[in-house]
């Protein structure tokens, strides 16, 4: 049994980990939320966690691992909000793991490649701009901040995460959950995307089997930091394709949808979106700016190499088939929740055979 602190355990990668870190002593540092199982309330940003010297002591002396989740992801945080989660909360993490002589294993992101490519999103509502080279700046600097520590450390890039393999269960929606609920509610006219971008998805269930490999590998290394891509890599699909998946599925569960056009984002922003996004509401302006900032990291971009396969005792690199599947569970269990649907109406997934990608039931077009 390893002593594990975890950060960020209520969130998605956070709360899959507690599931499959049931076997060990596991200590959440949370904030605010409720999370279950053994949890302590502290601050990431601050010295000593935010908690008394002894306690802090107490902690250290005891963890043998520390998973870092907690994190700030939204695009239209500022700078400084940024540069303290993300940054000095690393920091503070950085010297607990130092303190405790523990492993540790920080979750960055795989967009972080990417940075050039990003561009922001203008918005009419309170807060600004939609801008991801803020918080890809920040997770950028935090990758350096534990290359600098020495400490025996991974760095795992990951991915777009969503729900789990088999029934799609999440803790919380994201940025493509809103899209893909944008589509089942034919809400989203334009996709300000090439069609054939590639979109990087995993489970978070398959994301969290390779962290708890990395936070407790069978041979522990002693060197410096290690990047792992926890991505599909070659598997990724294309936004044509995650398109037309949900169409296809929805037709399955009796959802009649508008099929999205493609357009570029010069275009959207220069025609339609005076046109078409302007006038809805202030809810539906931000969704779009958030997707128009999303689509910077895709467009023009080839796919992630991927270290799943290589990481021992982690999973295997997942194949075109296995990230569908995930994909419509997704699908299902996002429109089950939001009420559009019941359980009952949710059909078994078919067409899929000899790990080949599923065969569209429904026509898209």
């Amino acid at each position: 049994m390893t002593s594990i602190l975890l950060t960020g355990a209520s969130g998605v990668v956070g709360a899959a980990l507690l599931h499959r870190l049931a076997g060990h002593r596991v200590t959440a540092l949370t904030y605010r939320a409720e999370v279950p199982g053994r949890a302590v309330r502290g601050d990431v940003t601050r010295p000593w966690l935010g908690l008394h010297r002894s306690r802090y002591a107490e902690l250290a002396s005891s963890v043998d691992v520390v998973l870092h989740c907690a994190g700030v992801t939204d695009f239209t945080a500022d700078d400084d909000t940024m540069r303290t989660q993300n940054v000095r909360g690393t920091e503070q993490i950085v010297r607990f793991a130092a303190d405790a002589g523990a492993r540790l294993v920080f979750s960055s992101t795989a967009f972080v490649a990417r940075h050039e490519l990003a561009r922001p999103a203008r918005t009419e509502e309170p807060g600004g701009t939609v801008d991801p080279r803020r918080y890809l700046a920040s997770k950028l600097a935090a990758e350096e901040v534990v290359r600098r520590s020495g400490l025996p450390a991974a760095i795992a890039r990951i991915s777009v995460v969503i729900g789990d393999s088999a029934g799609g269960e999440t803790s919380r929606f994201q940025g493509l959950h809103s899209t893909t609920s944008a589509i089942m509610r034919s809400l989203l006219p334009v996709l300000p995307f090439s069609p054939g971008a590639t979109v990087d998805v995993l489970p978070r269930d398959l994301v969290a089997e390779a962290l708890v490999a990395l936070a407790l590998p069978p041979t522990p290394s002693t060197g410096p930091a290690a990047e792992y891509w926890i991505t599909a890599g070659a598997a990724a699909p294309t936004v044509q394709r995650l398109v037309d998946l949900v169409v296809a599925r929805c037709g399955e569960l009796g959802l009649p949808v508008s099929l999205p056009r493609f357009a570029p984002p010069a275009m959207v922003e220069r025609v339609i979106r005076p046109v078409f996004i302007d006038p809805l509401p202030a809810k539906q302006r931000r969704r779009f700016a958030n997707l128009m900032a999303l689509a910077s990291l895709f467009d023009g971009a080839g796919p992630f190499p991927t270290g799943l396969g290589t990481i021992p005792g982690g999973p295997p690199a997942p194949t075109a088939a296995l990230i569908e599947r995930a994909f419509v569970a997704s699908v299902d269990y996002q429109a089950r929740t939001e009420g559009l649907i019941t359980a009952a109406q949710i059909p078994e997934q078919g067409g899929l055979e000899d790990g080949k990608p599923m065969v569209l039931k429904a026509d898209p077009a």
